[in-house]
């Protein structure tokens, strides 16, 4: 379960949750796909590569940063997320350093409730996110990509 609660209140206070539940109903109403997915079923090394990858980069970590945590080289890192090389050893040390329970690399889904304080234009992005219908909202997700890679090649 995801969860988040404003830092400075508005008129819209409170926690605002997301289950597995209503994650799954979401997917079936809106026919939600993978971009590029055609139908089979990804391989377990493929799909443990693409969790390192998804907590990495919601962390706001490079591949540097994590192979310095682990205390491997960059290219190791690289290797892990793209399935190349088994990440089954680091996975507790994985766990912790995202600050999620093993099994969500493990089972893939967790109910383990995460809290993050959001400020009121976060809050308010997020609020007009979810009224988008979902190729626009695969739009959005990659116009922030594209400009979170050009400021950070700015600094």
């Amino acid at each position: 379960m995801l969860s988040y609660t404003l830092v400075s209140p508005s008129a819209d206070d409170g926690e605002h949750l997301v289950t597995q539940q209503l994650f799954r109903k979401w997917i079936r109403e809106n026919s939600a796909t993978l971009a590029g997915n055609d139908g089979e079923k990804a391989s377990p090394s493929a799909e443990l590569a693409k969790k390192i990858a998804t907590l990495r980069s919601a962390c706001g970590m490079s591949q540097s940063e994590l192979a310095t945590a682990l205390g491997l080289s960059r290219s190791a890192i690289a290797a892990l997320e793209t399935g190349r090389s088994s990440a089954r050893i680091h996975i507790p040390r994985l766990a912790e350093l995202f600050q999620v329970p093993m099994e969500l690399f493990l089972s893939g889904m967790t109910e383990q409730s995460f809290r993050t304080d959001l400020s009121v234009d976060e809050h308010d992005l997020i609020t007009l996110y979810r009224r988008l219908p979902v190729a626009s909202k695969i739009s959005v997700q990659k116009y922030v990509e594209r400009q979170t890679r050009t400021a950070e090649n700015d600094n």
